[in-house]
């Protein structure tokens, strides 16, 4: 089933953090990541993640 989802991204030089939440505010998914320098590939790699569950 498709459902309607924001995704929000907050990429840092520590960390990148990923949360995918519905209209009415309810939280589906949340990844916290370090990003090593690489913050492209952090992204990628949560999108992955989040994708997976």
């Amino acid at each position: 089933m498709v459902q309607k989802a924001y995704l929000g991204i907050d990429v840092g030089s520590i960390s990148t953090n990923l949360v995918l939440m519905t209209p009415s505010k309810e939280i589906i998914g949340e990844l916290y990541l370090y990003t090593g320098g690489m913050p492209i590939e952090a992204v990628f790699k949560g999108l992955g993640e989040l994708r997976k569950k």
